[in-house]
């Protein structure tokens, strides 16, 4: 049984019953120019981070489906309770992970009952260095090509190198995403967001995060987000569905970018 600390081209779906399937692809979590707020509901705190495909030839994750890091020492965990006090948590010991749309977002969330215990009025992760998501294997059995020891530590040694090369390198792209998913975090999941929501957002959702991220990265969000305003001030398309197309073809094009260089031989 694989175990791991605290524990990805666009392939099918990967299908969580009936017959036996390949494990799906590692990730890649991009580092984060600044604190990511999660948003909670109830008990139920998270946030969208931006993610790579690590291996092209496996199959896509279903969203939902559970992931672990590799190397947990490489995000933080950050809250403030109701009277003030600051807390810092292990991040191997209250953050779960879960594919989101496909290979390009991962949604990250705090365990059942820590909001509550630790009586937070706000709480925040930031992805400091690379960090490497492989498969939770105990899901079910992969009888179909498993992930073996080997594959996991190429996947989260030169391949993540390899990535954060070509990835992470690009901050212009990567932090024009981490804007868009701060705004995508806030829009309501299902429905259309209300008119001041939407005619807010920028300001917001946006705006809070961007004097520390590249004038270049703002500016294509920005663009994204007005032609998306626009576009979805009627009909069925969503503002929310706008932005996340907008974030994964930033991310889509770059690992197209990764998956050459791999193929070239890294």
């Amino acid at each position: 049984m694989r175990k791991f600390g605290f524990l990805a081209f666009f392939a099918a779906p990967l299908l969580l019953s009936g017959a036996a399937q390949a494990e799906p692809q590692m990730l890649g979590v991009i580092q984060t120019a600044s604190a990511v707020p999660l948003h909670c509901d109830g008990g139920d705190c998270r946030a969208e981070l931006t993610s790579i495909c690590l291996h092209q030839a496996r199959a896509t994750p279903t969203r939902g489906y559970p992931y672990s890091a590799f190397n947990p020492d490489a995000i933080s965990v950050e809250g403030t309770r109701a009277d003030g006090t600051p807390v810092r948590l292990n991040a191997a010991e209250v953050l779960l992970f879960a594919a989101g749309r496909g290979f390009t977002t991962v949604q990250v969330s705090l365990r059942d009952g820590v909001a509550e215990r630790e009586g937070f009025a706000n709480v925040s992760v930031r992805v400091e260095r690379p960090l490497t998501l492989v498969p939770d294997a105990e899901v079910r059995p992969h009888d179909d090509n498993p992930l073996t020891e080997a594959d996991v530590e190429i996947g989260a040694g030169p391949l993540r190198t390899t990535a954060e090369a070509v990835v992470d390198a690009d901050v212009d792209t990567m932090h024009a995403s981490q804007v868009l998913a701060r705004m995508i975090d806030v829009l309501p999941g299902r429905g259309r967001a209300g008119t001041a929501q939407r005619a807010e957002l920028w300001d917001t959702a946006a705006a809070p995060h961007t004097e520390v991220y590249s004038r270049t990265g703002v500016h294509r969000a920005r663009t994204a987000y007005n032609r998306c305003y626009r576009v979805t001030r009627i009909g069925d398309k969503t503002l929310r569905g706008c932005l996340a197309e907008a974030h994964d073809e930033f991310v889509r094009d770059l690992n197209v970018k990764y998956w050459d260089t791999v193929k070239a031989g890294f």
